[in-house]
């Protein structure tokens, strides 16, 4: 068991006082927002205004579209290359003295503010250049939909850095990914570039821009990164989630990336896939050689691409051809991928879980697929200067009947077991004595058909200052050996990890130190028996165990219902601009009126 300490503080929220400086510079950017908002809506220049008509004078395009959308794009750029480091720092480091106390965090709050200031940019630059349907915020204030949802959805991601400290103060710190409202904050980023496909529609009513197809484009490309970042514990070797979970990320990117890019052609899925590839390649770089951090080797997605490049000159934007293609493309997705994983990624797809991949997957795929083929409706009926264009059948239900698939498909697959009945024990082979001791492990495990078909059963050292992976190399029948020393002292904690079909997770400590803000007492590294139990409890041990059942339930409902409110604004969003009804006009943006007035 794992001995815990009393009488020191908590591991939960962040110091007051960085709370205290992030709120005054929120404050500050807010309020300059709601200024440059409240001038442009009363008909006063501003120099935002100023550069936006600059830019829309040159491509052509309304003042509400160019600047506003580019600001965004940087915004999803930093949100990146933020998201990326700070994976590999905790990883490395393991959690943090608060959001000032990690550079990452900084990145992150500037990309997702840098959303939110370009979407309300948009909705107070709105002109009388407006596609056919607008949604009303005031009586004499309508606004396009791409916009207003982008707006909406940075909102929503916003409210996950207040609601992370309330979480960290109320069950401790989670140290991963997949937190609930890390989730929250990183959906917002992931849904950006449907907003901006929309926006793309929407400005095609108005104007030949040539900015349009060139953000179009952009916004593909990051569509493809979007879920691929929820990845990096699967990319840098350290997920602590089932496995199988990374196919199916990587299905749903690949599906919905390359499905829309087929339905534009093969030159799209082309420039689309290279897109990709340069984004991943300088994220990459970045952090290899200008943060010092952990090399993550992201997904190819190359097999999905050349299947959807085949397939391009025969989709159709109908529910059928979105279901088939989104299939054929996970096909070539697993193929290519299981070979790509094996040669350079930590953990590597095992021959024994691809009929599993196969058959979720497919279904991911299916159900991604039919949305793809809705989506590419609602843009092009939102993008059609002339008239509306009715779709056959009923593919709001349809649609909505494809992502209940593929949220059934996540709700069975995310939630780790941890039901192994198995003993590991443990003999140290040290290499270095001192005040840095390291050793090779020789474990024996029983059952010993506990380790058989596992997805991987390793030796982890990490957040002592990186990350060491042992591979566990069996010596005698029954005995394994890891191939390299692993750290046993400071910082660094040391443990055997163990993945059993389909969702077992399981772990058993080596070593780790005491933490006096948890609190717990230090385990030592001798020699002897361990049990397995739950991954997560080693893994994140600082997460307070003791709470009632109730609080965790109500405040994952509450981080899923605000993850759900993303999509559910895009949904929205996407089938109103593409009803193809006709929206009445029946008051004047009021910038409009006054600068008439004037006249």
């Amino acid at each position: 068991m794992i001995v815990t300490a009393a009488g020191a503080p908590s591991a939960g929220g962040a110091p007051l006082d960085q709370i205290a400086v992030v709120m005054a510079f929120t404050t500050v950017v807010y309020g300059g927002l709601l200024w440059v908002m409240f001038r442009e809506r009363s008909g006063r220049r501003t120099l935002v205004g100023a550069a936006a008509d600059r830019v829309a004078a040159r491509d052509g395009s309304p003042r509400w579209f160019a600047l506003p959308l580019a600001i965004q794009v940087a915004g999803a750029l930093s949100g990146a290359v933020g998201l990326y480091w700070d994976v590999s720092f905790h990883i490395s480091r393991g959690r943090d003295e608060g959001p000032l106390a990690n550079p990452a965090h900084y990145l992150i709050f500037l990309g997702l503010i840098a959303i939110f200031a370009g979407g309300a940019l948009a909705l107070c630059l709105a002109d009388d250049r407006l596609p056919r349907r607008t949604l009303r915020l005031t009586r004499a204030w309508r606004v396009p939909f791409g916009p207003a949802i982008s707006t909406g959805v940075a909102l929503c991601a916003l409210a996950g850095f207040p609601l992370d400290d309330v979480w960290h103060r109320l069950f401790g710190q989670d140290v991963t990914e997949w937190g609930p409202t890390h989730v929250v904050m990183i959906g917002g980023v992931l849904l950006l570039p449907y907003t901006m496909l929309l926006t793309c529609a929407e400005v095609r009513q108005i104007a030949g821009s040539r900015c349009r197809r060139a953000m179009k484009w952009v916004a593909l490309v990051v569509l493809a990164a979007g879920p691929v970042a929820f990845l990096l514990e699967f990319a840098y070797g350290v997920p602590q989630f089932p496995l199988i979970n990374d196919p199916i990320v990587l299905t749903v990117a690949t599906v919905v990336t390359f499905g829309l890019a087929a339905l534009r052609g093969r030159r799209w899925v082309a420039t689309v896939w290279l897109g990709y590839a340069g984004l991943q390649a300088g994220l990459l770089a970045l952090n290899v050689w200008v943060f010092d951090a952990l090399t993550p080797w992201p997904p190819l997605m190359l097999g999905g691409a050349l299947v959807a490049a085949l397939l391009a000159p025969r989709v159709r934007p109908t529910i059928g051809s979105g279901a088939v293609t989104g299939v054929a493309i996970t096909a070539g997705l697993l193929v290519v991928e299981y070979g790509w994983t094996a040669a350079t990624r930590p953990m590597p797809w095992p021959i024994e879980m691809m009929p599993w991949a196969a058959l979720l997957c497919g279904l991911a795929g299916a159900g991604i697929g039919v949305v793809v083929a809705w989506m590419h409706q609602r843009l092009a009926v939102a993008g059609d200067p002339v008239h509306a264009r009715a779709s056959a059948g009923r593919p709001h239900l349809l649609a909505a009947l494809g992502a209940v698939v593929v949220v059934a498909v996540f709700v069975v697959n995310v939630p780790p077991a941890g039901d192994a009945s198995a003993v590991a024990t443990v003999e140290i082979d040290e290499v270095a004595r001192g005040d840095r001791p390291t050793g090779y492990l020789e474990v024996q495990v029983e059952p010993a058909d506990a380790v058989d078909d596992a997805y991987w059963f390793e030796a982890l050292s990490w957040q002592g200052g990186g990350a060491v992976r042992g591979t566990m190399d069996e010596v005698r029948p029954g005995v394994y050996r890891t191939d390299e020393p692993l750290p046993l002292y400071g910082e660094w904690k040391t443990l055997l990890r163990l993945h059993q079909p389909l969702h077992t997770l399981v772990a058993a400590p080596i070593y780790l130190p005491g933490d006096a803000a948890i609190p717990a007492a230090e385990y030592p590294a001798v020699d002897g028996p361990r049990d397995f139990v739950e991954e997560q409890l080693i893994l994140r041990r600082e997460e307070k165990q003791d709470l009632p059942t109730w609080l965790w339930t109500s405040a994952y409902v509450v981080a899923g219902g605000l993850f759900a409110t993303l999509f559910g604004i895009v949904a929205v969003g996407y089938a109103l601009a593409g009803s193809g009804r006709r929206a009445r006009r029946t008051h004047r943006p009021i910038i409009t009126r006054l600068t008439r007035a004037r006249a």
